[in-house]
């Protein structure tokens, strides 16, 4: 029975890899996710260019709060805020209180807030269980997304969390790091795309 338990324990603790698709490949073609967030398809010639201001960024897909795939690009034609933070950063934790509110006072004009947590409190990628900590602590109820495709990695860098990037309507990387990363500033940012 400790034996079977055991294994049971271990095959829920395999994570699941997830190669993200080649975004800016002549052969990629990109597929909506089935999730509950809505999409709006981006156009047929759209190409990822990079995380460099100006550039179009690459999509990603990440499982969200319930489980689902989400996909970056699924949100064309809305202003996106990327908000890169873990478990473990207090600013993070100060930020993530607002996130709802920001969320639903620019929601109906075409704004999505994406929270993409790459570390829980040890470092290592969290689960589920723990997005779900993270949105319930903080009532938030957009997306809060598993950075299982060390998009953080790439991004963060030593600059430290949280980052906030925000992109515009066509997914071009608007604003790279909000500074000083508030939400008073973020507001700001977020009104001058909207």
């Amino acid at each position: 029975m400790k034996t079977a338990a055991l294994a049971l324990v271990a095959l829920a603790c395999t994570p699941s890899l997830y190669s993200p698709p080649d975004t800016d490949g002549p052969d990629f073609t990109w597929e909506a996710p089935e999730n509950d967030w809505g999409v709006s398809e981006p156009p047929s010639d759209l190409v990822a260019e990079g995380w460099h201001e100006g550039e179009v960024v690459p999509d990603f897909r990440m499982m969200d709060q319930h489980g689902q795939e989400v996909s970056l690009w699924q949100f064309y034609g809305q202003v996106i805020v990327l908000d890169h933070s873990t478990l473990w950063c207090v600013a993070c934790q100060q930020l993530a209180a607002a996130v709802d509110e920001t969320w639903h006072d620019y929601g109906d004009q075409g704004f999505m807030y994406l929270t993409l947590l790459s570390e829980d409190l040890e470092g290592e990628v969290p689960d589920q269980d723990e997005l779900n900590l993270w949105a319930d602590s903080f009532g938030i109820t957009a997306p809060v997304l598993q950075d299982d495709a060390g998009v953080a990695a790439t991004v963060v860098g030593d600059d430290g969390f949280p980052r906030l990037q925000v992109l515009d309507r066509d997914m071009t990387l608007a604003v790279d790091q909000v500074n000083p990363p508030t939400d008073a500033q973020l507001r700001a940012e977020i009104e001058a795309l909207l």
